[in-house]
């Protein structure tokens, strides 16, 4: 894909080829000295948080109280594909709110905001 994009010179990837990541996806689940996810991540723009087991994670219950669910009419959790906690939410005033969480720290890595009222309360 990148070489169609006239990319692939341009960037000089260290390690297998991204190509080689589809055909052989024990190099794109983490084999030592293959990239890792948290890096492919990066490399498309998309959030990553961490590599850690999820026995280190704070929990479910917790990382709710910290996104506030109760500003919220509905909100939909789940565990994003880079390990993070993602949160989609609509406030009260129909914004919605995407936003992704380090699952041992807590803290807030990205949120978009769309919408009337932006989203939940201030």
């Amino acid at each position: 894909m990148l070489a169609s994009l006239g990319l692939a010179s341009a960037l000089a990837l260290p390690g297998p080829a991204l190509g080689d990541a589809v055909k052989n996806p024990t190099t794109a689940a983490g084999a030592k000295g293959a990239a890792s996810a948290t890096d492919e991540a990066a490399l498309f723009g998309r959030v990553a948080c961490t590599t850690e087991p999820r026995s280190r994670w704070i929990s479910e219950e917790e990382i709710r109280r910290i996104f506030g669910v109760e500003k919220y009419v509905q909100v939909k959790f789940k565990i994003s594909r880079y390990n993070c906690y993602e949160f989609y939410a609509i406030g009260r005033e129909g914004g919605v709110v995407e936003a992704y969480y380090h699952p041992i720290t807590g803290q807030l890595v990205r949120e978009s905001r769309f919408g009337p009222g932006q989203g939940g309360t201030q």
